[in-house]
């Protein structure tokens, strides 16, 4: 076999899975052409194969070299000077033409021949196509074969997708929910959390879209969705738990509001006693600011009586009530001394603070995706139509664009987005349609940003996404939820998350950092591998877990339409005219509106 245009040298050492192959001189070409296609010997991230018998063993090339010195006696391998070697990871096994296994169960020793695989040897390594597989891209070794991931362990085991600013990993996530998102799948349900507005374009007519301007499908979160210290942090800026006397105050307050819808949801009547203020029930919560304020600031002109409230009167002689849904407050007219009316407020709680705070918080108008009027009361609409929206319609990709809202709140709102569904999923796994039956992959694109590693899980102001995420990633398995994290910066992300994630598709990393973050993750016998990270092409990357049967370096297709992700191009853009008028006057005022300017 030695004489075999395919024979590339001789075992010399084996170290458990690791090989150290001696390359032969004899070898004609370092390019030879084989079946009318050229191939390249020894290159880093290509495989090989070890003939033994019937049985053939593959491994991966990790490393390339030569000998410096020659015959030094307390050397590894005393080779002689020059000669060439390699280092191979071995990955898996395969008996004649069958069905690739990983994992090896006979062992090479010295002097077994290493060949270089063809053509005819990929296939036998990728094997046969299960109804599982979804095409992603070709392989960089052989671009006549199309390379294919197992879509059920991406979503059952999670997976990260990581690479540096250009290379190539918005397109990387559109192609590869693209490929989903096909007629083969005619139930698949993905979301994607997209903080950037990146996609919209992507996936136009795969996805629907939610976005803070769009009319049609506008991106709403329910405030009432939130629990009730998440809530207290959003409204009156609360950094500690919730335990003062004002916030006792307005837990049974907002408990008591939900309770009163209890027996009036359409998605079902619940028994009041089960009701708390971290439950997802409809509440009015402009109202419950406007009652409250009157119940604290209110004068009256007899003692208790709260039919005849003090309102101060406008111009026209009208009484001055404000407007809850405006959020303006009521005027009052001042108090008397002791016992001349008008007389002051018996209700009052000593929430005059939080008050104005809320008053606040309801006026800024980039919070109306929060606390806008939302047409989910609980009687007409309950929130499983709010999920509704989202999961069930004609496309299987729902991109959540949260573009546009305000950062500081980014991590809080991811973390409901997620509890929301994740909950849903949870409590409604044993029907049809819904957890395993019905699988949900969520994908988080720019995570670093909001799933920071460090995070604590006592701390309240930050980390409601890390805690909902960590759920997911932890658990969710065993409920038909999958995700997918997405990240140029994977050494700033969450350490949970990340060992949690089965398969990682990594694209070119150019920070040491970065790079050892993968490195400490994959198994060591792949660490050889990740060396090569600095320089894959744009598009290219190595796929690593368990949603391939090997390691492989796999070229992404370019996807049009394109993410919103790609760079400027200051030389071209320079080199035209001027524009006369600028329209800086539109952007301040967007700016201002918290609205995207449109020419």
């Amino acid at each position: 076999m030695k004489n075999e245009v395919t024979f590339l040298g001789i075992i010399r050492r084996v170290i458990g899975a690791k090989l150290i192959v001696e390359i032969s001189e004899n070898i004609p070409s370092a390019s030879p052409i084989i079946h009318g296609r050229i191939y390249r010997l020894g290159q880093v991230g290509s495989f090989v194969r070890i003939p033994l018998g019937f049985l053939n063993l593959y491994g991966v090339v990790s490393m390339v070299g030569a000998s410096e010195i020659s015959n030094l006696q307390d050397a590894d391998i005393p080779f002689p000077y020059g000669q060439r070697w390699i280092e191979v990871q071995l990955m898996g096994e395969s008996y004649g033409k069958e069905e690739f296994q990983r994992g090896i169960s006979i062992f090479p020793t010295i002097d077994d021949e290493v060949h270089i695989v063809t053509d005819d040897d990929l296939a036998i390594i990728y094997g046969q196509i299960g109804s599982s597989m979804i095409e992603i891209g070709t392989y960089a070794a052989s671009e006549s074969l199309k390379a294919y991931v197992d879509i059920d362990k991406i979503v059952t085991r999670h997976a990260a997708i990581v690479g540096s600013t250009g290379s190539g990993k918005s397109n990387t996530v559109a192609a590869f929910l693209k490929a989903l998102s096909k007629t083969d799948f005619p139930s698949a349900q993905i979301v994607v959390i997209d903080p950037h507005g990146e996609y919209r374009s992507a996936f136009k007519g795969h996805a629907r879209v939610f976005s803070l301007d769009d009319e049609k499908f506008p991106f709403k979160v329910p405030h009432w969705a939130l629990s009730f210290e998440e809530l207290l942090w959003l409204l009156v800026d609360s950094k500690t738990p919730s335990g003062g006397t004002q916030d006792v105050l307005l837990r049974d307050y907002i408990s008591n509001l939900k309770q009163e819808k209890c027996q009036k949801l359409s998605a079902g009547k619940i028994d009041g006693n089960l009701i708390k203020a971290d439950t997802p029930i409809p509440f009015d919560l402009r109202k419950m600011w406007y009652d409250l304020y009157v119940d604290e600031f209110a004068t009256l002109e007899q003692k208790d009586a709260w039919d005849k409230i003090a309102y101060k009167k406008d111009a026209a002689g009208a009484a001055i009530k404000g407007d809850p849904r405006l959020c303006i407050p009521p005027q009052f007219e001042p108090p008397g001394n002791g016992p001349t009316p008008p007389f002051r407020s018996t209700r009052q709680r000593g929430l005059g603070a939080y008050l104005n705070k809320m008053m606040g918080r309801l006026h800024d108008n980039r919070f109306d995706f929060l606390f806008g009027d939302n047409e989910i009361d609980g009687e007409k609409k309950d929130l499983n139509d709010f999920v509704n929206t989202w999961l069930n319609h004609d496309n299987a990709i729902t991109v959540l664009d949260l573009g546009g809202i305000p950062p500081e709140v980014t991590d809080l709102i991811v973390g409901v987005i997620t509890r929301i569904l994740y909950e849903a999923m949870f409590w409604g796994r044993d029907l049809p349609g819904i957890g395993k039956q019905r699988p949900l992959l969520l994908v988080f694109e720019e995570a670093h940003s909001y799933l920071p590693k460090g995070t604590g899980k006592d701390q309240l102001v930050s980390g409601y996404a890390n805690r909902s995420v960590r759920r997911v990633f932890k658990e969710g398995r065993k409920y038909g939820v999958g995700a997918i994290v997405v990240s140029q910066r994977p050494s700033d992300l969450d350490d949970t998350i990340l060992s949690q994630c089965g398969t990682f598709i990594a694209l070119r990393l150019s920070n040491s950092d970065d790079q050892g973050k993968v490195k400490s993750i994959v198994p060591d016998v792949l660490s050889g591998l990740i060396d090569l990270l600095p320089a894959l092409r744009t598009g290219e990357a190595l796929v690593l877990g368990e949603a391939v049967k090997i390691p492989s370096r796999v070229r992404f297709p370019r996807v049009e339409p394109r993410p919103k992700s790609e760079d400027s191009e200051p030389a071209k853009e320079w080199k035209k005219k001027r524009v006369d008028k600028v329209g800086y006057d539109k952007a301040i005022t967007g700016w201002r509106s918290q609205k995207i300017a449109k020419s």
